[in-house]
């Protein structure tokens, strides 16, 4: 004989991190999962508010949980939960290191889940409207995207532009064998993904501090051009940089940074002069501070 079935008339919102509800407030129960639905459909990319509930039913039965109103996967609403619950446990039960589906406490939420009069057509309605929510904001993400990639492109052309009108002016002495060059960068979270061990630095300024009469990677050149330039004279002090010899196949080479350094900050490097003809090509865009 089948178990008399019961109808949920009421849920009592202990809490939400969603500022549709109310704290300690009763709502009807279709009032209450119209209003979940549309608490889910505000996180289409990730995320969702939790929200801790008090179902109470026609015969007096309540049924407290805790529900994470999102998209991806995430509840839309009471029904919905109950409905993943019930589908979690058929299609997992006989799985070895899933014997918690079969403990007293769990074996009776599922009995009580299977009394309740809910509707379960209104959750394959909701789960189209999250599709729907979720395609639009990731073709609005992509599109976002797409034209952030355009920019760059485009501020990294005109940049390229500029360079090489800059090159273009440079008088290049005819003895320069290389130009010390110090570079201030910072970490780039824009295009950085740290959890795919992808990181990105941007330069944030170019100073263009001497010329060099030779090819030697000399630690006293570097600290002697910091002086020409205010923002990295406290490169001279050794108490305060750092040397780096990276003589190893994929190293930097020689150049010397603040103590604070790691992939990012001040760093001071020869760039020197493999050929004779266009040395100005060596030279980046940056701020002057060659004295006359």
């Amino acid at each position: 004989m089948a178990e008399k079935t019961i109808q949920p008339l009421t849920v009592y919102v202990h809490w939400s991190e969603s500022r549709v509800f109310d704290s300690e407030t009763e709502y009807d129960f279709a009032d209450f999962e119209a209003k979940a639905l549309d608490v889910a459909k505000t996180n289409p990319l990730g995320g969702y508010d939790k929200t801790k509930v008090t179902v109470t039913f026609d015969n007096d039965h309540q049924h407290e949980c805790r529900l994470d109103l999102g998209c991806g996967g995430n509840d839309q609403g009471f029904t919905e939960h109950c409905l993943s619950t019930l589908n979690y446990y058929h299609v997992h039960k006989d799985e070895v290191d899933k014997r918690w589906l079969h403990d007293k406490h769990h074996q009776q939420l599922i009995r009580l889940i299977g009394t309740y009069a809910l509707d379960y057509t209104l959750v394959d309605l909701g789960r189209m409207q999250i599709k729907q929510v979720e395609e639009q904001a990731k073709a609005q993400e992509a599109a976002k995207e797409e034209a952030k990639q355009q920019e760059r492109e485009r501020a990294w052309r005109e940049h390229q532009q500029v360079e090489e009108e800059f090159q273009d002016a440079l008088e290049v002495p005819i003895w320069a064998k290389g130009v010390i060059v110090a570079t201030l960068t910072d970490y780039d979270a824009e295009i950085s993904d740290p959890y795919a061990g992808d990181f990105h630095i941007k330069t944030l300024k170019t100073i263009i501090l001497a010329w060099s009469k030779h090819n030697r990677h000399l630690f006293s050149e570097m600290r002697k051009a910091s002086l020409n330039h205010p923002e990295t004279t406290f490169l001279n002090d050794k108490e305060k940089s750092v040397e780096h010899r990276e003589r190893f196949a994929m190293g930097d080479g020689y150049y010397l940074t603040d103590t604070k350094y790691l992939r990012y900050g001040w760093k001071i490097k020869k760039i020197s002069f493999y050929r004779a003809q266009n040395k100005s090509r060596y030279v980046p865009l940056g701020e002057w501070a060659i004295p006359e």
